[in-house]
């Protein structure tokens, strides 16, 4: 069984999922080869990598035609969204020389893309959705309505959370194809520091992401300034980078925190790992933002769960399956910058407690994210849709 694993992306650093399944699957002993929508990259990890240029060749085009479709009556969507699946289409004519036998798609935006290719070849599909594909991109119309052909055509549409599936649902996917796989978290290749080496060090909070609306790093700050007047000596690090970059550091000067907040831009796993262990808590302030976009199962926050961490989050799409609130952290209401403030230092306040929550985090990930579970549910649902 040759399979194909597409994905508009050559994997970056909070891409982890993919390359693990990628390298799971391998691991299996199935002969797979990764297609990447981009046109090259040199900076993959990934050895039997084909550069399709799918999700890109069309790009300037499209934009031309969303253009012109917004001149000549208003949708400009329409004309956008047929250029990008006409070069894309061309594209994997171009490329694919050998077709695989069964498909793997990250993300619903690529699948969009695919599926008229898949289609007219005859090659089954499966595919998962993340979170921005299933909530702020349907609201350009063409791409919900070509969604629903991917819906249909699939054979099996995998979700990281059932907050996921129930989207699913309503944007009118067929239940009985969904499936709901956890992403993977190695929780026995993680050491967490110990809890008594842990509070030699000042107080440290930390987020890992992209500096995005949907992570609201504005509420981070302003909670961490409450955590800041109550607790002296607490220090905020934040792992990423994004468009918000500069302004999350204008707000971090305009709050007087310099000299409390250490921005450390993009790190992989092997670099970001042993910085979690110098924390006490991971905070992440996810909600959704004005273009609908939404997390998905987050994660980071399973991550530093792995790493003893007790978290402190929002009542966010898959986040209270990921987090449980006061057991393993805290959720609060999108927003609710005070509230995430306050149960920060109740953890700082109350070390024992917070060690408490940090193990109950990493046993639930570690029954929750089992990543031989996922590899093995996955394997078999692409046997099964070549099967059917």
């Amino acid at each position: 069984m040759k399979i194909g694993y597409f994905s508009h992306t050559s994997i970056s650093p909070s891409e982890t999922f993919i390359y693990d399944l990628y390298e799971g699957l391998g691991r299996k002993g199935l002969d797979v080869i990764y297609y990447c929508g981009k046109i090259a990259d040199r900076s993959s990890s990934i050895n039997s990598i084909v550069y399709t240029g799918y999700a890109e060749e069309g790009l300037s085009n499209s934009f031309l035609a969303y253009k012109f479709g917004q001149i000549a009556g208003g949708n400009g969507f329409k004309y956008k969204n047929k250029v990008q699946q006409h070069y894309a289409y061309k594209a994997l004519n171009k490329s694919l020389t050998q077709r695989p036998d069964v498909a793997y798609v990250d993300y619903a935006t690529s699948a969009v893309l695919l599926v008229d290719y898949f289609k007219e070849h005859n090659i089954p599909f499966i595919v998962h959705v993340h979170g921005y594909d299933v909530t702020s991109a349907t609201n350009d119309p063409v791409y919900l309505l070509k969604l629903k052909q991917v819906f249909t055509e699939a054979k099996y549409i995998i979700a990281a959370s059932h907050y996921i599936r129930k989207l699913l649902v309503l944007l009118g996917c067929n239940n009985e194809k969904i499936r709901v796989i956890r992403y993977g978290i190695d929780v026995k290749s993680i050491s967490p520091l110990t809890w008594s080496e842990r509070r030699k060090s000042d107080p440290g909070i930390i987020f890992l992401g992209r500096l995005t609306a949907k992570k609201n790093p504005f509420a981070l700050l302003q909670a961490f300034r409450i955590v800041k007047n109550k607790v002296p000596n607490s220090r905020l690090t934040i792992v990423g980078d994004g468009e918000l970059k500069q302004q999350v550091q204008e707000r971090i000067k305009s709050l007087d925190l310099l000299s409390s907040v250490n921005m450390l831009g993009v790190l992989n796993r092997e670099q970001s790992f042993p910085i979690l262990n110098q924390h006490w808590v991971y905070a992440q302030h996810s909600v959704t933002a004005n273009s609908g976009d939404q997390e998905g199962f987050a994660i980071s926050l399973a991550e530093a769960a792995a790493h003893e961490l007790p978290v402190v989050s929002t009542l966010h799409n898959g986040i209270p399956e990921n987090v449980l609130d006061g057991k393993t952290g805290y959720l609060i209401k999108e927003f609710d910058y005070e509230g995430m403030g306050d149960s920060i230092i109740e953890l700082i306040k109350n070390p024992d407690f917070a060690e408490k929550m940090g193990k109950a985090g990493r046993k639930h990930i570690a029954e929750l994210c089992d990543p031989e579970k996922r590899i093995e549910q996955i394997s078999q649902l692409l046997y099964s849709a070549l099967q059917n």
